[in-house]
């Protein structure tokens, strides 16, 4: 069976992740986010978007959010080894590290220098031994497994060129764009001794051994890799599913609010038609109730004026009905008192005649008196002689 290839970064990949992490430090992105999913999944979309998306020939992988922090990792380590290369001696004009000859090995080193920080190296007389570059670069990953190159997820193709002797320690090389690491001789320090011959033999049988793990665990990486594909599938069909529901919802939701709109409407109509029908009612109540009052009043006055009209008429009536009364009794006054004075008058006759003759005159002045007195206190004279107070309405009292 022959073993899939490795997912290797390019140059022009990683100057993207570095940008586009520099970016998202410098607005406080990254600050924000608390896990490292949330982190690195918007630098990994970023990456795909700019080179496999557009060409995917030429960057074939499409990286996700795990290889962009397993790749941040591995260039801490690498840019800890290429500082550990290009450094000098400090006798050598007092300059430890010659930072623009890091660009001979990676071309990125400056520019993750000035994103990701510095890192402060051992001291100056110690070397790093093959031992601390297998902690370092071969040491147990995410898988809690111990494997070669674990920690940069397999990032790089393998080298095969990397031996192993007596007494050697690693530097590394950049050798084209690969991202393997190359382990060259250095001088040998010391005598060489069945101590170290023995020991560098049981770090060869540990090499094979990790090789044949490298092999087994690229397995089982491109085994999950096809389940990261296959539920990145599965969630991309679910959120267009959800997508889809919630535009439906969202056109529920709008004919919900259309429907009530113009249930809304129809129901202001019709209050504004039930509110013009009770008004007109109520005029037309206020208008009946006013015409009632009006004929009532009407009604009113007329019967005050046939009241005030019959009245008038009971008292011209009574007015004639006394003066025909009064114009009775005085006619009987009259003849009362004409026959009274007769009969006075011929008493008075009779007694004057026997009295001497000197006195005549003073008994007709006397009977004179007589008559006027009884006309005073009879009332009877003609009626144009009458006071004109007698005429006087004072004994009737008409409610006018």
């Amino acid at each position: 069976m022959v073993p899939p290839r490795r997912k290797k970064w390019t140059e022009e990949e990683e100057r993207t992740l570095i940008g586009k992490y520099e970016e998202m430090l410098s607005d406080n992105t990254l600050s924000k986010f608390k896990t490292r999913e949330k982190k690195f999944r918007p630098i990994a979309a970023h990456v795909n978007y700019l080179h496999h998306s557009r060409d995917p020939i030429s960057y074939q992988w499409q990286w996700s959010w795990k290889d962009v922090s397993t790749k941040v990792q591995n260039m801490r380590h690498q840019y800890r080894l290429v500082k550990q290369k290009i450094r000098k001696p400090e006798a050598e004009e007092g300059v430890e590290i010659d930072w623009n000859d890091g660009l001979s090995h990676w071309s990125n080193f400056l520019r993750y220098k000035n994103v990701f920080g510095d890192f402060p190296l051992e001291e100056a007389n110690q070397r790093v031994d093959i031992l601390q570059f297998m902690e370092e670069s071969f040491g147990v990953g995410e898988n809690s497994v111990l494997g070669l190159g674990l920690d940069f997820e397999y990032d790089g193709e393998e080298c095969d060129d990397c031996n192993i002797n007596n007494n050697v320690h690693c530097n590394l090389v950049k050798k084209d764009t690969d991202e393997c690491f190359e382990y060259e001789e250095l001088d040998s320090v010391g005598p060489r001794s069945k101590k170290k011959r023995k020991k560098m033999k049981t770090l060869e049988k540990q090499f094979a051994q990790l090789r044949e793990r490298e092999a087994q665990l690229e397995d089982c990486e491109a085994e999950r890799a096809q389940e990261r594909q296959r539920r990145e599938q599965m969630r991309e069909e679910r959120e267009q599913e959800w997508d889809l529901i919630m535009e439906e919802r969202k056109k529920e939701k709008k004919n919900r609010e259309q429907a009530r709109e113009m249930a809304r409407k129809d129901n202001n109509i019709e209050l504004e038609t039930l509110e013009k029908e009770s008004g007109e009612r109520e005029r037309l109540r206020r208008d009946e109730r006013l015409k009632i009052e009006r004929d009532w009043e009407e009604r009113m006055d007329q019967r005050r004026l046939e009241w005030k009209k019959m009245i008038d008429d009971m008292m011209s009536h009574h007015r004639a009905a006394m003066d025909q009364m009064q114009l009775q009794i005085l006619h009987d006054q009259q003849t009362i008192t004409t026959q009274l004075l007769g009969v006075l008058s011929q008493w008075t006759t009779q007694n004057i005649t026997g009295l001497s003759h000197h006195n005549g005159a003073t008994a007709n002045t006397y009977l004179s008196q007589l008559i006027q007195s009884l006309h005073n206190l009879t009332g009877m004279v003609h009626s144009e002689n009458r006071i004109v107070a007698d005429n006087q309405d004072d004994h009737f009292i008409v409610d006018g």
